[in-house]
């Protein structure tokens, strides 16, 4: 009776297995000729449409996250370097503690700020001959071991005064 048992169970496992194998080529046969119908399908277009316009639309992001991320790269350097900038500039602007000596005077002499401002003048004109001659922004300050921006400023300056000094002379004329 096992032995009849055993082969029972045999011929049940087989014939579940043939069961499934034509399960699987129906399932294969049913799946190749949806595919030779979708193939002789005229492409519907509203969907080709729609898909190129999600691909044009992500390329632009794409794009645009590049250039902004340019941007931040190229503010992020500028700040640095304003920052390297101050934080050499800075001891110069920070007066030292330094306790007076009696009978010594307190006050910065005249003599003193009067070469400050000299100094001052001649980078200025110097900044005021070379645009002058033609020289961008980046020359003078790198000739003259200025900031563009102290460059620009002397610049835009300097075309105030004149336009306000032409507006004047038309004024009275």
């Amino acid at each position: 009776m096992t032995l009849h048992t055993i082969n029972l169970w045999e011929i049940i496992l087989d014939g579940t297995q043939i069961t499934l194998c034509f399960f699987i080529l129906l399932v294969l046969i049913r799946n190749k000729i949806k595919y030779k119908q979708l193939l002789l399908k005229p492409p519907n277009t509203e969907n080709a449409q729609n898909f190129n316009i999600e691909f044009i639309l992500q390329a632009i992001r794409q794009q645009s996250d590049l250039a902004f991320m340019h941007i931040m790269e190229t503010i992020e350097k500028e700040r640095n370097t304003l920052n390297t900038y101050f934080d050499l500039r800075e001891p110069q602007m920070v007066p030292h503690p330094v306790e007076p000596k009696p009978g010594h005077l307190t006050a910065r002499s005249s003599t003193d700020e009067a070469a400050e401002l000299d100094d001052a003048e001649t980078i200025y004109s110097e900044i005021r001959i070379l645009a002058g001659q033609g020289m961008s922004l980046e020359d003078i300050s790198e000739q003259l071991n200025v900031p563009k921006g102290e460059v620009e400023l002397v610049l835009k300056l300097k075309r105030l005064s004149t336009d306000s000094a032409t507006s004047k002379n038309n004024s009275y004329a």
